[in-house]
């Protein structure tokens, strides 16, 4: 399972203090919310530029809301994005024309799950009937939230600091670090570790703070 964290002073905090597989912190996990989710036009035209730019660093990236395979194409050379893992975020199911059209053209692609209710039209039970696997689960921040992706076997998640506690909390570095600490080694056990990760969910989690 992989764990993604955007870009925000946690990611660089977990870059200076952490190494584990499969936990990529910005630009490995490459998203900007303020380019993606605004309503104009040409947005997705500055957010692949950036990515190009970044692009020996990049892992898995939000693949540009509501954008199609061939508006990307007329401006940038698809061949160079070819080695990124994609994740779609899918606002309703017609969404995921855009994940098949990815895949027909051979990109390694995750079918994204918003979980702000906002941005999407949809019900959990609904996207898992409809969306090809492997699926991934956007800005986590609750340990409900947490808990629901456990139970549905995602593939694969991106986190906020909401999700590690109160304000302080998350100010605090050795808290913080050890927070981190725990929740990226359940992740990481090679074996057993979505029944792991969902024990530490539901008991040492709770202890988080009353934020969760």
């Amino acid at each position: 399972m992989i764990i993604g964290i955007g870009k925000s002073p946690l990611s660089e905090f977990i870059k200076r203090n952490f190494r584990y597989e499969n936990v990529y912190a910005y630009p490995e996990f490459f998203d900007n919310k303020v380019l993606l989710l605004e309503n104009r036009d040409r947005a997705y035209i500055h957010y692949i530029k950036l990515l190009i730019r970044n692009l020996r660093k990049v892992k898995v990236a939000l693949w540009p809301d509501y954008t199609s395979l061939s508006k990307v194409q007329k401006v940038a050379n698809l061949t160079l994005l070819k080695d990124i893992s994609f994740v779609v975020p899918v606002h309703s199911l017609s969404d995921l024309q855009i994940v098949d059209e990815l895949r027909s053209n051979n990109f390694t692609v995750y079918t994204g799950y918003a979980s702000d209710k906002k941005f999407r039209d949809y019900e959990i039970n609904d996207f898992l009937k409809e969306a090809k696997r492997p699926v991934w689960y956007l800005g986590v921040s609750t340990k409900k939230e947490l808990r629901e992706l456990l139970l549905y076997n995602f593939d694969g998640f991106d986190i906020t600091g909401y999700l590690l506690g109160r304000d302080g909390d998350r100010k605090d570095h050795d808290t913080l670090k050890r927070k981190l600490e725990e929740l990226f080694r359940t992740v990481s056990k090679p074996q057993g570790r979505q029944t792991s990760l969902y024990d530490f969910v539901g008991n040492r989690v709770l202890n988080w703070g009353s934020s969760l």
